[in-house]
């Protein structure tokens, strides 16, 4: 039988028995420090696990029931599936029981029992009592259908029956989807002599491999799996809803901080969060400006909380919130986090992320407010839409599903049949792209004041703008998906006649030059002068002389030479320009003479061979060079091995 992927968790008051109730369920001692040992409480998360009559193998987190470790508690409790809330028979409901439900409850646990312990140190009567009080206090929680298993860890009774309990709840309740990203906050880290670094967690999603990559977060750090333990036995592989250690290779003991997590992808960190919090019935409340202590997984960190819709936030109520971070974090849509107040001795409330990576809502204007909202009611064709209607640029359905940590089929079957009417979607082979219809009118503006720019410019090109200069309508920071995207919008302006292709540039559709006959006689004359000008480089002052003959304007004198070098009648190197013909004409008399001489041409060779100055000579063996015809070695030019094979075949 495959054994369930699930973490079972403690909660209840300091004293409560929590850490003998499992040392009676499994045999092991979760209070294994010193510390621990002579305080009688637990102060660090315990852990173990139980083997179950119908062969699960469940995980146990242990967490400490005093005030002070409320942290603690957090880190534990973020990856529990189901719950015991151990209450003394002899002591009844306490503070921090109820602080443990509130948070239990804001954390997303739904299944759970309840124990009262230490039955056998009351009579009946007052079992019965006690049994009733737990009752009242769990109304409208999750454990207010829960059944309640009266037990004593130190004389055994009732520890069968809750054993029982706890296999049917086991068999009742659903694994995590173990698909998308693998992670896990680390909860505890040791070395051990001759293996290294270990470090031990619950896992939240995904599942990892002995063979897999991983990566620490915050700071990208990439680290190899040596070994994986499950409840004490090696493994290949584990997943959401175990409980793990992990012997790491690459990463030391003291590089780690609290906060870390392991991810089989690169998750981006932030400094700021969309959140809706719900605060904990109490006479406390939040201005619109506060500092509260965030728990976030195994991070606490103080932090600045600024409500959005609306000036106070009372006990009981619920909003929503822009959190600012000192420090970043690595958040994930839907994770759920706990505050307190900042001097740390009481919890608040808690609530859930609905965006990672918001926009600065600087002012609270209502239209931000309102797609917060949206963002609140957790539907994903609005977080898919959040996400497009922030970026600046297209993003793939690949990107978003990354962000939002959800499955990419999941997201393919939404947005096309869900997406909001602002939105477009584009397929661009493997690729979703999406992106605002407003921002595609932004692009196709940009693109067509662009090519029209380059036309005024250059009113006797044929050409336009090139692929690479078109994709300036994003900006500096141009991605894999705004390539895509923009030959997908290119394909769109040609099959819609705004633009047409002319060689590798885009043009305007109704793009012509017209040269008048004028004109064309002045071009005629700039490009005769640089013909006649043979073997000799062309002076600039010559050039200038010849267009003050035909009267050709500085302006018109440069639409020409570029024109020429568009056209491929001239070539321009070095400041020079010289007529292509006779760069021909000069590379013809090359290559015949290296066919006949295997040891090369010198400088001074070749200007005997041309018959013309050392400065013509260099520039044209130069220019050669550059087209890899020929190779310099010490003062002599050989074919290149390239241009040998060219001629050869």
């Amino acid at each position: 039988m495959q054994t369930k992927h699930l973490i079972m968790g403690t909660a209840g008051h300091v004293d409560h028995g929590k850490t003998s109730l499992i040392r009676a369920l499994t045999g092991f001692d979760c209070d294994t420090h010193q510390q621990e040992k002579q305080r009688g409480i637990t102060i660090n998360l315990g852990f173990t696990n139980i083997n179950l009559p119908s062969g699960n193998t469940v995980g146990i987190v242990d967490v400490p029931g005093h005030a002070d470790f409320i942290n603690t508690m957090v880190s534990g409790a973020c990856g529990i599936d189901f719950v015991l809330l151990v209450i003394a028979a002899d002591e009844g409901i306490m503070p921090q029981t109820r602080e443990h439900l509130q948070i239990m409850e804001l954390l997303g646990i739904r299944k759970g029992l309840i124990v009262l312990n230490k039955s056998d140190l009351v009579d009946e009567e007052l079992l019965e009592l006690a049994e009733d009080e737990v009752r009242d206090t769990v109304q409208k929680t999750f454990l207010e259908s829960a059944s309640v298993v009266c037990v004593s860890s130190l004389t055994s009774m009732g520890i069968n029956e809750l054993i029982t309990q706890i296999d049917e709840m086991v068999t009742r309740i659903p694994e995590r989807d173990a698909a998308g990203n693998f992670r896990m906050y680390i909860d505890r880290i040791f070395s051990v002599e001759g293996f290294g670094v270990i470090v031990n967690g619950s896992i939240l999603d995904g599942k990892i491999s002995i063979s897999d990559s991983l990566y620490i977060l915050p700071g990208e750090r990439e680290v190899r799996i040596r070994r994986i333990e499950r409840y004490g036995q090696q493994v290949e592989s584990v997943q959401a809803g175990d409980r793990a250690s992990l012997n790491l290779v690459g990463f030391k003991q003291k590089e780690f901080f609290r906060g870390m997590l392991l991810s089989d992808k690169k998750i981006a960190q932030s400094r700021l969060i969309d959140a809706r919090i719900r605060m904990f019935p109490s006479e406390k409340s939040l201005p619109l400006w506060s500092q509260v202590v965030l728990l976030l997984g195994t991070m606490k960190q103080m932090v600045r909380m600024h409500l959005l819709d609306r000036d106070v936030l009372t006990g009981g109520d619920e909003g929503l919130v822009q959190i600012y971070l000192p420090q970043p974090v690595i958040p994930v849509l839907g994770d759920k986090f706990i505050i307190r107040l900042s001097s740390g001795d009481e919890t608040l409330g808690g609530g859930i992320i609905i965006d990672p990576y918001p926009l600065h809502h600087r002012r609270r204007r209502q239209k931000q407010i309102d797609i917060v909202q949206m963002l609140a009611s957790g539907e994903l064709p609005e977080i898919i839409a959040s996400e497009v209607r922030k970026s600046i640029l297209p993003l793939s359905l690949s990107e978003i599903s990354a962000q939002i940590n959800q499955p990419l089929e999941k997201l393919s079957e939404i947005v096309y049949a869900k997406l909001p009417p602002d939105l477009l979607i584009y397929q661009g082979g493997d690729k979703i792209i999406l992106l605002m219809k407003k921002q595609k009118t932004v692009y196709i503006n940009k693109i067509l004041n662009s090519v029209r720019q380059f036309h005024n410019q250059n009113p006797l090109s044929r050409d336009g703008r090139s692929f690479q200069e078109l994709l300036g309508i994003f900006g500096i920071q141009v991605t894999a998906v705004c390539r895509d995207y923009l030959l997908l919008l290119l394909q769109e302006m040609e099959s819609s006649f705004k633009l047409r292709k002319e060689g590798k540039t885009w043009v305007l559709f109704e793009h012509k030059v017209e040269i008048k006959e004028d004109f064309q006689k002045k071009i005629a004359a700039i490009n005769d002068f640089l013909y006649k000008c043979g073997y000799n480089v062309p002076l600039m002052s010559g050039i200038i002389e010849t267009a003050e003959i035909y009267a050709i304007s500085d302006k018109d004198l440069k639409l020409i030479l570029q024109k020429l070098v568009k056209e491929e009648e001239v070539i321009f190197y070095q400041s020079s320009y010289i007529h292509i013909k006779i760069v021909n004409q000069a590379r013809a008399r090359l290559i015949s003479y290296l066919k006949q001489h295997e040891e090369g041409i010198s400088l001074a060779q070749y200007r005997t061979l041309l018959d013309t100055n050392r400065k013509m000579a260099s520039l044209l063996l130069e220019y050669f060079d550059t087209r890899q015809i020929t190779a310099r070695k010490d003062n002599v030019r050989h074919f290149t091995p390239q241009y040998k094979k060219y001629l050869q075949s």
